[in-house]
């Protein structure tokens, strides 16, 4: 089995139409992500990476490993979310991404993080990484069954972001039953030789007619 898809990622440069506003009631779900006195409650503090942040706040990042923790599998043979460091590769994979994407995942993590839309849609006060995991994994499901399109959007979008954060790394692979990348280089192959001579038409080598 391969691992799990990678997050899309645009051409370096290349802008996109946004992925999450779904007319006005996108948007306005978004904003729901900032501003508002439930959004100043604070999260959960934790230890940031040694390297420092370069796409996400100290308070995204924390949202990013609450994500982690009950998304990524916890089955015998997978390693740990700390010991792959899935906030620290989300947060470079999001620096190769455009402006209107990562402006987007930022939203989206704010907008799971703010006490206000879980008051609204889910009447609870406290933010999603102060909330216990069987209240976490409530939420998660809320967003993937959610009537409203900009919800199930962007549960997929962190959840692909989540996941290709933990399985980039290789000692991952095994515990999904995947080799690794095909290896087009067989150092044992034979070299031709030829003493002279043109090499003889073989498939996969064009020669001119």
């Amino acid at each position: 089995m391969a691992p799990a898809p990678k997050m899309y990622l645009p051409p370096a440069g290349q802008e996109r139409r946004g992925f999450l506003k779904k007319g006005i009631l996108g948007g306005v779900v978004l904003a729901l992500g900032g501003g508002t006195a439930l959004f100043l409650r604070p999260g959960k503090e934790v230890a940031l990476p040694p390297e420092g942040l370069l796409a996400l706040s100290p308070r995204e990042y924390s949202v990013v490993l609450s994500l982690a923790s009950r998304m990524v599998p916890t089955s015998d043979g997978f390693p740990t979310v700390e010991a792959m460091r899935v906030g620290f590769n989300a947060d470079r994979i999001l620096t190769k991404v455009d402006d209107t994407a990562l402006k987007e995942m930022k939203q989206l993590l704010n907008l799971f993080e703010n006490a206000l839309p879980n008051l609204l849609f889910g009447m609870r006060l406290a933010p999603f990484t102060q909330m216990p995991a069987a209240e976490q994994d409530a939420v998660i499901a809320e967003w993937l069954k959610s009537r409203l399109e900009i919800r199930r959007t962007g549960y997929s979008a962190l959840r692909g972001l989540v996941l290709a954060a933990y399985f980039v790394k290789s000692e991952t692979w095994a515990a999904v039953g995947y080799p690794g990348p095909p290896k087009f280089h067989d150092p044992n192959a034979p070299v031709w030789k030829g003493n002279g001579e043109p090499r003889p038409p073989s498939p996969g080598i064009w020669s001119e007619p």
